[in-house]
This record gives C-alpha cells, sequence and structure tokens, in this order.
C-alpha cells in the first residue's frame, strides 16, 4: 500500500508544492549585510519573547502563590474569627406564653426542631418560658428573661433567670457558660439557676453537682449542692443555703423536656422523678430496685406536671409513693385492702 500523500501550505500536497518551486527557477543569492540583519532581528525577537514567555511564567507562579497565601489566610481568619460557621449553637424545643425569638429566619416563625444560631437573642413575657438544647444540655428560660446565645455552649443572661441541667452523670462532658453583667457561672456536671434582677443582684443555687461563679474582679466561688451564693453589683458576696426542694424551683417543673415513658421501666421514670424534683429516691424495703425495673411501662406523660405524671404513673403500679419525708421519694408495696377494712 503506497503511503498517503501529505498536505502542505494551503492544503496543497507535498507534490504540488515541490513543482511550483522548481517552476520558480533560481533565486538570486541574498547580500550578506542583509543576512546578517535579518539573523540579528530574529534572534532580537526570539530573546524578547523567551523573555517574556518567562515574566508571564513568574508572574503567574507570583500569582498562584499569592491567591493561595490569601486562601489560607482567609480562611484562618474566618476559622479564628467566625465560630458560628461550623453550625447552629441550639435547638428550639418548647415555649409557652409570650415569646420572642430573633431572629427567626425566612419563615419568619420557628417551630420546634428550629436551629438557633449564634446571636440569637431570646425574651419572655411575664408568664412565657422556652426550652432550649445545648447540645446534650437542656436550657429553660424561665418568665420576664432575656437571654443571647453568643457561642456554642455560651449562653448571655441580661435579665431573668435560666436553668440548666446537663443530665445525668455519665453526660457531664459537654460544659455550658452562663455570662452576666455581675459574674461568670461555669458548670462542672449539675443542675443549677442563675438569676439577675432589675436591682442588679446575681444570685446561683445548685440543685446536683458543682458550679464555679467568677465574679468582675476574677475572685472565685465554688458551690454544691443544696449551696447557693449572692452576688451585688458593689462585689459583695453572699453564701446561703438552698434545698434542692426550696420553693424557688418551682418554676422549672412548668414547662418541661417530653420524656417518653412507653416501653421504658418504672425506674427510668422514678429516677427521671427525683432529678426533676430534687429528691433522693429510696425503695423501701423489702422492695428492691429489680422490682421496679421488671415493671414496664406503656402511655404518655406528655404536658403534664412532674406531680400529675408521678400519680398517673404509679396509678398503673403496684406501688405506692410517699413525700412526706423531706427531700425523699420513697417507693413502696402497695398495701392490700382486705375486706371489711
Amino acid at each position: 500500500m503506497s503511503p498517503s500523500p501529505q498536505t502542505g501550505p494551503e492544503g496543497l500536497l507535498e507534490d504540488e508544492v515541490g513543482a511550483l518551486i522548481a517552476s520558480a527557477g533560481r533565486r538570486p543569492e541574498v547580500d550578506a549585510r542583509v543576512r546578517a540583519t535579518v539573523f540579528a532581528a530574529v534572534e532580537q525577537a526570539w530573546q524578547e519573547q523567551g523573555a517574556q514567555r518567562r515574566r508571564r511564567r513568574g508572574l503567574k507562579r507570583l500569582l498562584a502563590a499569592s491567591l493561595a497565601g490569601m486562601a489560607l489566610l482567609l480562611g484562618w481568619r474566618d476559622f479564628r474569627q467566625d465560630p458560628a460557621v461550623a453550625g447552629p449553637v441550639g435547638v428550639f424545643v418548647a415555649a409557652r406564653g409570650p415569646v420572642q425569638v430573633a431572629p427567626l429566619g425566612a419563615r419568619g416563625l420557628i417551630v420546634a426542631g428550629d436551629a438557633l444560631e449564634a446571636g440569637t437573642s431570646i425574651s419572655t413575657g411575664g408568664t412565657g418560658e422556652v426550652l432550649v438544647n445545648l447540645g446534650s444540655v437542656a436550657l429553660r428560660i424561665g418568665p420576664a428573661t432575656t437571654v443571647v446565645l453568643d457561642s456554642d455552649g455560651q449562653v448571655r443572661l441580661d435579665r431573668g433567670r435560666v436553668y440548666v441541667d446537663s443530665g445525668g452523670p455519665a453526660d457531664h462532658a459537654q460544659r455550658v457558660v452562663v455570662d452576666t453583667p455581675l459574674g461568670r457561672v461555669t458548670h462542672l456536671g449539675t443542675e443549677f439557676q442563675v438569676r439577675l434582677d432589675p436591682s442588679r443582684l446575681l444570685s446561683v443555687s445548685v440543685r446536683e453537682g458543682s458550679v464555679v461563679i467568677l465574679d468582675g474582679a476574677g475572685r472565685g466561688q465554688r458551690i454544691t449542692r443544696g449551696q447557693g451564693v449572692d452576688v451585688a453589683a458593689g462585689g459583695a458576696v453572699t453564701r446561703l443555703a438552698v434545698s434542692p426542694t426550696d420553693a424557688s424551683w418551682e418554676w422549672v417543673g412548668r414547662l418541661l423536656p417530653d420524656f417518653a415513658i412507653d416501653g421504658r421501666p418504672l425506674s427510668a421514670f422514678l429516677d427521671w422523678y427525683a432529678r426533676e424534683e430534687g429528691l433522693r429516691l429510696v425503695l423501701v424495703p423489702p422492695l428492691s430496685r429489680p422490682q421496679v425495673e421488671r415493671t414496664i411501662l406503656s402511655g404518655s406523660i406528655s404536658g403534664l406536671t412532674p406531680r400529675q405524671a408521678l400519680d398517673a404513673v404509679m396509678a398503673t403500679t403496684r406501688f405506692d409513693y410517699d413525700t412526706s419525708t423531706p427531700g425523699e421519694l420513697r417507693i413502696q408495696l402497695r398495701k392490700r385492702v382486705t375486706q371489711g377494712t
């Protein structure tokens, strides 16, 4: 097979190009000075083009390095200065009464399960209450209160009262800080409340666990279960006793996180109730822990207060409860009612 013909300039076949050159005859010799001038011009143009290419390559490298540096710097600045980009700092759970949340987002309203970004402000009226989850920590916001979710795990209390519950002993890994104009409160795994009243008095009390309060001068106070502290605007600190069943805790039971009882043992409910009320659970002999663990519950206690829930649940079991002993929830086997008595 003969080789395929190759094309040259203007699409002509190479044989046709050769024939045209041959037909032109012998060309005259180029003068040496002209040849030298042309060669010098070509060489200078070649050198200039090479220099331009090298400059362009250098500029491209410099520009790429600069852009990479700027991207790295901007990324570092964003990471350092805007922690909110990591995601929401809380979740809205429930509310009742007059409540204002800002910003509300594109929908103009907020519903259970909505994410709350850093900088969210929550204000309640005289009968308003709000539940918010900060990761594994539950935050209850009381009436006539204004709080701002400053960042992940950090809350600013401008007025009113909040209750912080970090869960059981196994859930104490996450910390929440409550900032106020009169001091900062950091919990060490606990249930506690912080109140800031109009007279600029900061009150902190602990129901379970312990907290540390730092005042404006950096002085620290650590309080534990059953203790409280008042910090005045002038810096005076007063320590006091606050029972876990004190009347100052009553408001925290008016709006509760849902506790699902369906399919769970009675023991889980009793542990939950005792924590909510600041009580110690006592099983009166011969009642034992396995007996209450084997009792499985059904139904729901949604919308009930803790005491209403206790009455409803215990009515379906063979056990009675007794709260007449201060600080204790006593559970015992129900006495049989004999005929004629």
